[in-house]
């Protein structure tokens, strides 16, 4: 492996741009249509409370990514903050993580983008198109927006985000209208969270799950006008607004409800359904919002995790044809390409192996998205947890100076800490397949990746060395 001299072009985007990118990579419409059915059966009519506590989770994980950017921003972001923090083989082994985590996750994203419009389509209409070549049309188009350049796709979230933020909203303010003489701060109290502390636990994986994508503004780092100050912004003006937008979407449909949990789990999407009750034929405007909203986060996905790549790439952590940029348009093109073809081809295998089992029945695509979220989920977990080991070392080695016990220490282990509840609930025995299968499998890549990663740095024990030079390079000049 060997260190490229490529660099992503410098002063693209602004605080605005980073945070409506990494808002649409949280997914404030798929994710909640997806993943509040089950949180509100695990917590109660106080499921509002479990993502109010996600957040809080992952306020303390920005917190920790916010210390990076703002003395050494870096379009690898986590890859690039464990190597410097905890040496080339953590590095490379985060690497791949980083590789096989989101990928997986993201082929859940593509999947759905077909999906939406598939059921869609069925919902209103007499056609039952398959999904299938409605994914592959629709990521070739995503992923084709995102080579075109990191402004204009980024602008394209962001009127996409307004859009299908504007329209949950206007459903949510119809159905508390309607039922505002039912209005109860139930939602909000302990006492109507199932279980207590148990009932919170159990939604709390799904919860922080909603939010993930919240890391999308450091990979974006290169790219941005004063990315010390852009990102670390835009880190915490989005995890705020994702928060806010869950716990209202929550609120309206819990109370759409008529605080009924049992009615919420029958629901396939609850969302929907109070939508198409509320809003009758209307309620269209909310089914297109779930496919806007799935391609947004498509997109912004792609451009955040695709950087991380091409970052890994070029410093010699990932095979250093993915750290090269396309020049017409300044994007790292063959990060994108690779994601993206990974990521069909899990789709493909897992289509494939419905078909030789048999077992097409189960080929729906919010199965495939639940699989795939999960797995990726697991994964992505473990490269939280090394970021936050990592702060305190690499503060401590690199920025001596500026070094704080309470931010650089304290906060990081609260963040750690807080991780130990979704890796016991999403790891715990019990749970049908695959899903049970998923922590082991997790736990041979992990260990997989570290064995590659020794033999990585063995054999070439200059790897990572081009972080210092890579951040020289597009920052210094702005530092």
């Amino acid at each position: 492996m060997s260190q490229s001299g490529d660099h992503l072009k410098s002063g693209q985007l602004g605080v605005a741009d980073v945070t409506v990118s990494t808002v649409a990579n949280i997914g404030p419409g798929i994710d909640f249509y997806f993943a509040f059915g089950v949180i509100a059966v695990t917590a109660g009519v106080a499921a509002p409370l479990t993502i109010l506590a996600a957040g809080v989770a992952v306020v303390l994980l920005a917190f920790t990514v916010a210390e990076f950017t703002k003395v050494e921003p870096s379009a690898g972001s986590f890859i690039t903050y464990v190597e410097t923090g905890l040496g080339p083989r953590a590095g490379v082994a985060t690497a791949l993580l980083v590789l096989i985590g989101y990928t997986v996750a993201m082929a859940g994203v593509f999947t759905m983008s077909g999906g939406m419009v598939a059921m869609t389509l069925s919902h209103y209409t007499s056609w039952h198109l398959p999904w299938g070549p409605l994914t592959l049309v629709l990521t070739a188009g995503a992923i084709w927006l995102t080579i075109r350049g990191v402004k204009l796709s980024t602008t394209a979230v962001g009127v996409a985000v307004l859009v299908q933020a504007t329209i949950m909203a206007i459903v949510c303010v119809i159905v508390l209208v309607d039922r505002r003489a039912h209005l109860s701060g139930a939602p909000f109290s302990w006492a109507h969270l199932r279980g207590g502390l148990a009932g919170l636990s159990a939604g709390f994986p799904l919860a922080l799950y909603m939010f993930i994508g919240w890391e999308n503004g450091p990979a974006l780092a290169e790219e941005c006008r004063d990315p010390r100050r852009t990102v670390s912004r835009a880190l915490y003006i989005s995890v705020a607004i994702g928060s806010a937008l869950f716990v209202f979407f929550a609120y309206a449909t819990v109370t759409g409800f008529d605080y009924d949990v049992s009615s919420i789990g029958r629901s396939s999407v609850p969302f929907l359904s109070v939508a198409d009750h509320y809003l009758g034929g209307a309620a269209v405007l909310a089914w297109i919002a779930g496919i806007v909203s799935v391609l947004a986060t498509l997109v912004a996905g792609a451009n955040s995790q695709a950087r991380m790549l091409f970052d890994g790439g070029r410093t010699g952590l990932l095979p250093a044809r993915l750290g090269h940029v396309r020049p017409r348009s300044g994007t790292p093109m063959n990060a994108l390409l690779v994601m993206a073809g990974v990521g069909l081809g899990i789709i493909v295998v897992w289509w494939v192996s419905h078909l030789i089992t048999g077992d097409t029945g189960s080929m729906n695509p919010v199965g495939l998205y639940a699989e795939c979220s999960t797995m990726g989920t697991i994964v992505i977990l473990f490269v939280y947890f090394l970021t936050t080991l990592s702060l305190p070392f690499f503060m401590w080695r690199r920025h001596r100076d500026s070094f704080s016990p309470f931010r650089h220490v304290a906060i990081p282990v609260l963040g750690s800490l807080a991780l130990i509840v979704p890796f016991i609930e999403l790891c715990k025995p019990g749970q049908p397949a695959p899903y049970g299968e998923f922590p082991f499998i997790s736990l041979a890549i992990v260990a997989a990746a570290a064995v590659v990663a020794c033999l990585v740095v063995h054999r070439h024990p200059r790897t990572g060395a081009g972080e210092g030079a890579a951040f020289s390079g597009t920052y210094g000049a702005n530092g």
